[in-house]
């Protein structure tokens, strides 16, 4: 024991550039930069050459936790073991068990963000996983999941909510792609697998529930009664066919004349797909539903959050405000159903079919074909807008003056 600690605590205040030795290979070290650090010398077991194995810095790493590690890795080296390689393969070790599938998720999610709308924070990205996969085996080690834990985990839900269960699949893959990027040792064998395990989905396409075009104008008289924020948003949803997530967001800057510039960042699609405003026609009812709204604006939002509250992130209604009123109607369909009403009238009625996606802000053309014929048809659609508010509010029947080019 005489040949150890011989370093006195005085000898570490002095910021004289020189290596001391405490004993048994721990050794002091002070450089020119001030810098004060441990080390471990020894002699490889494994290669018998001489290594330097660093301890951390002082006075981070005090005198008796530098002196408890040397002893640590005097033992290790005692049984043929090489320190630095024992460390490495801890610290491997230690990676690989702290790397959770939820840990991996995040570090997944935190790395796509950028290309998310609003970097995710929606929590659209997490729900499919927050509600159906965390709880059973987030804090499971990823490299330890098989296709069997997975096909448990999704089973419950990969026929009944067939959507849900196949989001929650592709986060997944998304997270073991992510997990070999970082050097685990995970296959995407294992998602695949999963995936033929719990067999083909059948097709089952529900679409979203739809009101009957002729009755749209007796539900329009109900909520032109009705005045609030939320009935005025969906008026407005109605009369220009957008997706209730623009109306929502509508501001009052973003209104000229009789158009409204929907912003790119409000529109479908990932983070930077869009760099144009969409121009959306307003018929005369549409202005007349803006006017009658104006008063209830706040923040330049047009349908602005009902309830102020300290924590809220968005200025604007929230996403549930006008399914919650068609619910608490007791209506059997959804928002975004006035869609289907709006594109069944117009197949109907013969109107031309790119003036009709194009009003609903879908693309109609390939990319190439659009990098030539840049025409949005404004003029056809304030003319298709106009007729059909006029069915909407029962002062016109099926029949539209077919603007030029149309289509059967």
């Amino acid at each position: 024991m005489a040949t150890i600690f011989r370093l006195k605590p005085n000898q570490l205040k002095s910021d004289e550039p020189r290596k001391l030795t405490d004993g048994g290979g721990l050794s002091f070290i002070v450089e020119k930069s001030g810098r004060k650090s441990w080390a471990f010398f020894y002699t490889s077991p494994t290669t018998g050459k001489r290594r330097e194995m660093g301890l951390g810095n002082y006075p981070t790493v005090t005198l008796k936790a530098a002196r408890e590690e040397a002893a640590k890795w005097r033992e290790v080296k005692a049984l043929g073991n090489d320190p630095i390689k024992e460390r490495n393969r801890e610290r491997e070790e230690a990676r690989v068990n702290g790397a959770t599938l939820k840990n991996v998720l995040l570090a997944a999610f935190e790395a796509r963000k950028a290309g998310l709308k609003e970097e995710g924070r929606s929590g659209r990205w997490w729900s499919a996983l927050n509600n159906h996969v965390l709880p059973k085996i987030g804090d499971r080690p990823i490299s330890e999941l098989t296709a069997e834990d997975i096909k448990r985990t999704l089973k419950p839900i990969w026929f009944e909510k067939q959507e849900v269960a196949r989001k929650a699949l592709q986060r997944l893959r998304i997270g073991f792609k992510h997990a070999i990027d970082m050097g685990i040792n995970v296959s995407l064998d294992i998602i695949d697998s999963a995936q033929r395990l719990l067999g083909k989905q059948p097709d089952k396409h529900n679409p979203f529930p739809a009101m009957e075009w002729k009755s749209v104008h007796e539900y329009y008289s109900v909520l032109e009664e009705t005045g609030t924020i939320p009935a005025l948003a969906l008026q407005m949803a109605i009369l220009t066919s957008r997706r209730s997530g623009e109306v929502r967001r509508m501001k009052l800057a973003d209104i000229k004349d009789d158009v409204w510039y929907v912003p790119p960042e409000d529109l479908k699609g990932k983070k930077g797909q869009h760099t144009e405003p969409q121009r959306v026609p307003l018929s005369k009812e549409a202005l007349r539903i803006i006017e009658k709204a104006k008063p209830f604006a706040r923040d330049g939002y047009l349908f602005p959050r009902q309830t102020k509250h300290p924590r809220a992130r968005d200025k604007f209604m929230n996403e549930n405000g006008m399914s919650k009123l068609m619910k608490d109607q007791g209506m059997n369909c959804v928002p975004h159903g006035f869609r289907a009403s709006f594109r069944t009238w117009a197949a109907e009625a013969g109107i031309m079919y790119d003036a009709a996606e194009i009003q609903q802000g879908h693309e109609v053309r390939g990319r190439v074909e659009r990098s030539y014929n840049r025409s949005d048809l404004l003029e056809e659609r304030k003319l298709v807008v106009e007729r059909w508010a006029q069915v909407v509010l029962g002062t016109a029947g099926a029949k539209v003056i077919k603007p030029h080019n149309s289509m059967a």
